[in-house]
């Protein structure tokens, strides 16, 4: 009769294999990076919140200063993912600004999510936000970062925690792009998150505006204009997220909900709603792109074309419209033509 492994034997050789797994993971991204530009920063600060670095610098053309765009990835992607998702290094390297692509590790959520709706991980100064603000303070003078043009955007977990960095350090984040992403702080565990992310929370905007104050008691100064999408059929993040993320930055900026602007097909296509809510001058403060027959995707538009790139597939959709060329352009990193 076959003897059965004693238990630490198994617990070893489970270990390993995972281990095995996790290094063949890693090789994998590592790779993929490597494939669409992206370069791995090991050492870029004390990385509190154990992530991954990972750069697209295009060729310089002796410019004094460029800009800066932090692109977060969704659950279950890479920084590599991400990149060819969105095709935000295209853009890049036509307009001559950088692009920071943090990377969640296994270790932090199987899942791969960062956790937006971790308290140590989105308070200023810890966790995964601090690392990331770590790699903004880095990249400032290795790649001659102009200061007054730094931009985030994500999708999914990764637009969520754009919201984190725009909370937690409005002086550093000029404007961020959040695609069906969630307001700051109001989940505080998995099951609030789960509860936020289909639509069943539902603070005031009062509170909302509070939970960012508090990370920032002493500041006086402007906060990060904000530009939503959001997928009116999206089954994971409910479209009523897009609305508190409105609520909460408008709060923010001391204007109403009201939409001043409302343009429906957008750019001709007819699935497409941009509304604006500007400031008593008139300069749109918060954006929303209302998006019909579309789930839990960015719009993309795969080709040659300056006004053209993404990928289509699990998170990428082609309805003739490249958002993220349209971000560049309301960020002001390529100008309106």
């Amino acid at each position: 009769m076959k003897k059965i492994a004693h238990a630490p034997t198994l617990l070893r050789s489970l270990q390993r294999g995972i281990c095995g797994l996790c290094l063949m993971a890693c090789c994998i991204h590592y790779l993929l990076a490597q494939s669409n530009g992206l370069t791995e920063v090991i050492q870029f600060g004390s990385n509190p919140g154990n992530l991954k670095m990972f750069v697209h610098q295009p060729p310089s053309t002796g410019a004094a200063t460029r800009p800066l765009i932090i692109v977060l990835h969704g659950c279950g992607q890479s920084a590599a993912d991400v990149a060819q998702l969105t095709g935000w290094n295209k853009l890049a390297d036509l307009h001559q600004f950088v692009a920071i692509y943090p990377q969640q590790k296994f270790l932090n959520n199987p899942n791969l999510c960062f956790n937006w709706f971790n308290p140590r991980d989105i308070a200023k100064g810890q966790g995964e936000s601090e690392s990331i603000y770590q790699m903004i303070a880095y990249a400032l003078p290795q790649y001659a970062i102009d200061g007054q043009r730094i931009f985030v955007t994500g999708l999914s977990a990764g637009a969520a925690m754009s919201v984190v960095l725009m909370a937690t350090h409005p002086e550093t984040i000029r404007s961020g792009a959040i695609f069906a992403g969630g307001a700051y702080h109001i989940a505080n565990n998995p099951i609030q998150s789960a509860q936020a992310l289909l639509g069943d929370l539902h603070p005031t905007q009062a509170k909302m505006i509070a939970l960012i104050d508090a990370q920032n008691p002493q500041y006086t100064g402007h906060y990060p204009d904000i530009i939503v999408y959001q997928g009116n059929q999206d089954p994971i993040v409910h479209r009523s997220n897009a609305d508190l993320l409105v609520a909460q930055w408008a709060g923010l900026h001391g204007i109403d909900t009201i939409p001043d602007h409302v343009q429906y097909a957008f750019a001709g296509i007819q699935d497409i709603t941009r509304k604006e809510y500007a400031d008593s001058a008139g300069r749109p403060i918060a954006i929303k792109y209302e998006v019909n027959n579309m789930g839990h995707r960015v719009l993309v538009k795969p080709g040659a074309a300056e006004s053209e790139g993404g990928q289509t597939g699990v998170f990428g959709m082609d309805k003739g419209f490249h958002s993220t060329y349209q971000t560049a352009k309301d960020f002001g990193l390529i100008p309106n033509k």
